[in-house]
Formats: C-alpha cells, sequence, structure tokens
C-alpha cells in the first residue's frame, strides 16, 4: 500500500517510516508566531527559565494582526515583540511594513516550501497546504515546540476530495470550501489532513488553493495540503522557492475516506452566523441588509480577490450604509494591486484600504463592528464577537459576494454584477 504525501513528510523527519495513528515527535523545520502571541510565548519561556530557544534559525515572527498600533498598549506589544525577537536571536523576524500575513507571506517568499513540516501557534498556518507543505496548528504549545524542537504528534489520518466538473460563473474558491464544510458530516474531516485532488484541480490557482486548505480547519481538521502539481511547480520555479523536498501522494494510500465533488453543482455560498460550516445556497439570505464589509484575510486577501473586487466595483459607489474594508495579505500583493490601479478603484468606490496583514479578520481590531450591527465579510470566522461587538452578527462569502452587495447595501448575487464570461 502507498502513502500519503504527509506521512512520506514525517517519515522523512523522523529518519524511519511512519504510519497512521503513530505517536511521534517531529522536529518542525519551520515555527511560526504572530504579533498577538510573541509576548505570551516569552512570558512562558521565563517561567520555564528557558534563555534559548532549540533552533531560532527555523522561528518566524510576524506582525500581521495588528500592524497598525491601533493603542498605547498595542505599540507597546509591538516594542515587546522587537526585543524578544532581538534576545532569542530570532532568525525570521518580519515587522511592519515588511511582509504582511505571514499565513500568505511565507509561501510568497519560499519560507514554507513544498515538503516541509511546519507547525505554529495560529490555526491557519494550514494556509502553507497550497503548495504541498504539512502545516498544523500547535497553538498555545508553541513556547515548548520553541524551547524543545518538537511536542507529541500521531500521524493524521487523510480524507481525500477529487475535484470534477466546472465552476459555474459567478462561483469561487471560496464557495466550494464554504461548500464543502457545510454539506459533509463534520466527523468525517475531524483531525484529517484534508487533501485536495481530482481533475479539477487544474483550474485553481495558488490564490485559490489558499482558501480550499485554510477552511477545512474551521469543523476541525487537522491541516489541508495539496500535492504540488505543475501548477505549484510553476509558482515555486517563477519565485525560485526549492522543491527538492516535495512530495506527492499515491493514489494507493490508506485513504480515511474518498469524496467526489462536482463543482458543477455549486452555487454562491454565504455562510450564516455563528460559524463558517452553517453555509447555505446566497438565495436563502439574499436581501439580508448590513452595515460594515470586509475584503481580506487568510482566505480571501489574495491578488484574485483584490482584482475580483475591483471589477465589480470600478465604476460603481459603495452604498452610504456600509463601511467597505479593504485589506491586501501582503505587502507584495499591495504592491501589484497599486500598479493594476486597483487601489484606485477602491478609493473612488468608497471602500477604506487597510495596511497589509490580516485586517478586521484579527478580531476586529481594525475596523470593528458596532454594537447590533451586520457585516458581510471575507473572513474565516464569525463567531459573535469576531469583530468587535459580541451582539453583531457576521456572514461570510466571497469576495465577489462581499463587493457586490456592498453596491446595494443588501446580500446580493455576484452573478447580476459579472458581465465577463470567466472568473477573474
Amino acid at each position: 500500500m502507498g502513502k500519503t504525501a504527509v506521512e512520506k513528510i514525517l517519515s522523512r523527519i523522523e529518519g524511519r517510516p511512519v504510519k497512521r495513528g503513530e505517536l511521534i515527535f517531529p522536529v518542525a523545520e519551520l515555527v511560526t508566531v504572530h504579533d498577538w502571541y510573541v509576548c505570551n510565548m516569552s512570558q512562558t519561556l521565563a517561567e520555564f527559565g528557558v534563555t534559548s530557544l532549540y533552533d531560532p534559525r527555523r522561528i518566524a515572527f510576524f506582525t500581521d494582526h495588528e500592524p497598525i498600533a491601533v493603542s498605547p498598549q498595542a505599540a507597546l506589544r509591538q516594542k515587546a515583540t522587537r526585543e524578544i525577537a532581538r534576545r532569542f536571536e530570532v532568525e525570521h523576524f518580519f515587522d511592519v511594513g515588511r511582509g504582511g500575513n505571514g499565513h500568505i507571506f511565507g509561501v510568497e517568499i519560499g519560507l514554507a516550501r513544498p515538503g516541509m513540516f511546519a507547525s505554529g501557534y495560529d490555526t491557519h498556518v494550514t494556509s502553507y497546504g497550497a503548495i504541498g507543505c504539512f502545516a498544523t496548528a500547535i497553538v498555545t504549545e508553541v513556547a515548548e515546540l520553541a524551547a524543545c524542537g518538537s511536542v507529541w504528534l500521531e500521524v493524521p489520518r487523510s480524507v481525500r476530495i477529487d475535484l470534477t466538473g466546472d465552476l459555474a460563473k459567478g462561483v469561487y474558491a471560496r464557495d466550494v470550501a464554504q461548500y464543502l464544510i457545510s454539506a459533509y458530516d463534520a466527523e468525517i474531516f475531524d483531525d484529517a489532513v484534508v487533501e485536495f485532488s481530482g481533475p479539477a484541480l487544474k483550474r485553481f490557482s495558488i490564490d485559490d488553493r489558499f482558501v480550499l486548505v485554510n477552511t477545512p480547519m474551521e469543523v476541525g481538521a487537522r491541516t489541508g495540503f495539496i500535492s504540488p502539481d505543475d501548477i505549484c511547480l510553476a509558482h515555486c520555479a517563477l519565485r525560485g522557492i526549492d522543491i527538492s523536498l516535495a512530495q506527492s501522494s499515491d493514489d494507493d494510500a490508506d485513504w480515511a475516506e474518498v469524496i467526489e465533488l462536482d463543482l458543477g453543482g455549486i452555487e454562491p455560498q454565504v455562510a450564516k452566523p455563528p460559524r463558517p460550516d452553517l453555509s447555505v445556497p446566497l438565495s436563502d439570505v439574499k436581501g439580508t441588509r448590513f452595515q460594515h464589509a470586509f475584503i481580506g484575510s487568510c482566505a480571501a486577501g489574495m491578488l484574485s480577490d483584490m482584482r475580483t473586487a475591483a471589477r465589480i466595483l470600478e465604476g460603481r459607489q459603495v452604498h452610504s450604509d456600509v463601511r467597505l474594508f479593504v485589506t491586501p495579505a501582503t505587502q507584495q500583493i499591495a504592491v501589484q494591486a497599486a500598479r493594476e490601479g486597483l487601489m484606485e478603484i477602491f478609493a473612488e468606490a468608497g471602500a477604506v484600504v487597510t495596511a497589509p496583514g490580516c485586517g478586521a479578520c484579527a478580531g476586529g481590531r481594525i475596523g470593528p463592528t458596532a454594537e447590533g450591527e451586520v457585516s458581510l465579510n471575507t473572513g474565516t470566522r464569525n463567531d459573535f464577537g469576531r469583530l468587535g461587538s459580541t451582539d453583531a452578527r457576521i456572514y461570510i462569502a466571497s469576495s465577489a459576494t462581499v463587493a457586490a452587495s456592498c453596491i446595494s447595501g443588501a446580500i446580493s448575487d455576484p452573478r447580476e454584477f459579472l458581465t465577463e464570461v470567466a472568473n477573474v
């Protein structure tokens, strides 16, 4: 019987074959911590008397959740993060204006590479799976991981999603991801690697793949993963990213489940509060009015999202009842969006463009909701309090749906605004 790519990666790390269900202590090749948790990690290390890390060359700090300090307390956290990075001689520290959202930026610069084993504090480190990097969140145990190099890990089972068919006009990868986690029992994905495959995968760009691998963890998956293919390898070649560790799953691997997902039957989706898996066809919630909107996050802050939103908003105005925040995921994306004139379109439409990073999705520190408001956005989660007020209701959808809805001030079908044949 063959092996999954993740089993192959962990076997390389361990220096011997490993199998599903086995408890191991793999040494992570990359450990990521974002700005909100660096201070907590440092405090935990101090409590245990730890004065040096297992390997500072493997550690990466990202200032992405609050790139603009919105309070004196936030400025102090940023200052403390800089001091901690210096004290522990952290190899990779990306401060304000130096990168952007670490889940996306890490792939842009080749910090995360195909075939690597990465771990981190934040649950959305799973985004690295878009290029065949096995990345899993360790959350608060990241202090132990940084100090000792490893923590225990059970070799996970894998669920394969075979994508078939073609996306209809106005339907995007975000709609596919939300449909997937709502249409199937969450127990199927619990603590599993969700690997996307199938003939239709070739129509999904790297931008699309970020949201595919990002979303399943919202229903308990360990991570998302895509074995490197021609699209991934071309992406890496263009950026000079090392692919020597890349691994692909064998067809006869020990799959816990294989699901065939026909893309042709999916229509635009909207997740109702308070969970991402409460996704319904857009028609079920069409006409719901809202006051707050956001396009960005590690699930929808890519250049393709910026282009799609701008194409819909060009020559139109954001409704007077709505405030729209647009956050490019990274500095590179922001630069390219500016070169293409997308920033000008957003400004002329009445949107607010914020610093690259997580944007409003990071706990509503930037552009939060107020009591009693409704938000429609492209964030990763929609639990009460996610964007500020615990009384606000949050709906999540694709960047196309959010942009189209911002024009009318109510949830609207993006297909009514798209005049071109192909999705961008």
